[in-house]
């Protein structure tokens, strides 16, 4: 998988390019994205669920401002949220930030995206206690950076598929050591898919 991407980004930036200053683009508009996410497992004895903004909070919902034909930078939000009934286990977690998404023509209807994000994260999780649930607030921070291929279905609207991600999760209990998730990889768990919808409120000649 790593040899196949090494092979094809470097064709996919030989047919790539950035729209002039001076061309017909998004310069000036606001664009909203996304993804959801729920899932149900039902089994003897036990129940679990989840609902966030694709797995592992993934891929956040967005909002951005083209600053040119080719760059956005905006805030984000994600949140994942799971459940299971037969340990009475339950975890809470949300994210806000700041991101930066640089992109590329590649033909007509087709964008090469790269964006970085920045993420503050808070939540709760149920942990052990003798005698008595309780519940544990964390915090800390995601830094991640990931590659996009879009689809441009016309009329603003575009399909997002996330097919990499380099990130680093920090997370710390109120009264624990903190715990860092590295992922670092192309395709398999870090893929992700998300739509997008560019809103234009400039006034037409």
């Amino acid at each position: 998988m790593l040899t196949a991407a090494i092979l094809i980004l470097p064709a996919m930036h030989a047919f790539a390019q950035r729209l002039r200053a001076d061309e017909d683009g998004p310069k000036g508009q606001f664009m909203l994205y996304g993804s959801l996410d729920y899932s149900k497992t039902n089994a003897p004895g036990n129940h679990t669920s989840s609902f966030s903004t694709s797995p592992g909070a993934g891929i956040p919902l967005g909002l951005g401002y083209f600053i040119n034909n080719n760059d956005l930078i905006g805030v984000n939000y994600a949140f994942s949220s799971q459940k299971q009934s037969a340990t009475g286990y339950s975890m809470k977690q949300n994210e806000a930030g700041i991101w930066y998404s640089p992109s590329v023509m590649i033909g007509k209807y087709f964008l090469l995206i790269a964006q970085v994000d920045a993420h503050y994260v808070w939540g709760s999780q149920e942990i052990e206690a003798p005698g008595v649930p309780a519940r544990e607030k964390f915090t800390g921070y995601r830094l991640r950076a990931y590659p996009m291929l879009g689809v441009l279905l016309g009329k603003g609207w575009a399909l997002k598929f996330k097919f990499g991600e380099l990130s680093n999760l920090m997370t710390k209990p109120s009264n624990g050591a903190s715990t860092n998730n590295f992922v670092a990889g192309l395709s398999g768990a870090t893929f992700g898919t998300g739509i997008s919808k560019n809103f234009n409120f400039k006034k037409k000649h």
